[in-house]
């Protein structure tokens, strides 16, 4: 059994979407992070900003990774500012491992919570 991710969406203020991930995100959950995140970035009217909260997120496999690189990557090609927020020791640890720590902007979880 693959562990699970559970994915909510919200949109706190116009133009804002946050989608806040929570479990896991690797090879068994990858379809269900990428439809969250095509979802957030295409639903109308278009977002300005989409901040992924990964702060109930547990793990975060390359899998897991990839599909948050290429969300950025679409966001970026619509003019859409991409973000995450809320990064644990093991996703920041990732993301210095792998060297993709310089492509996404990440913003303190305070921030979104006034944003809320």
């Amino acid at each position: 059994m693959h562990p699970v991710i559970r994915v909510t969406h919200r949109s706190p203020t116009p133009g804002l979407r946050v989608v806040q991930l929570a479990g896991e995100a690797d090879t068994g959950s990858v379809e269900t992070l990428r439809t969250a995140l095509d979802k957030a970035l295409s639903r109308l009217p278009a977002p300005h900003t989409v901040v992924v909260d990964c702060s109930a997120l547990e793990f975060c496999t390359t899998a897991g990774l990839n599909e948050l690189l290429k969300a950025r990557h679409s966001a970026a090609a619509d003019g859409i500012a991409f973000r995450l927020s809320g990064l644990r020791a093991q996703l920041t640890h990732l993301l210095r491992v792998t060297g993709t720590h310089t492509v996404f902007d990440v913003e303190p979880p305070a921030l979104l919570e006034t944003a809320t």
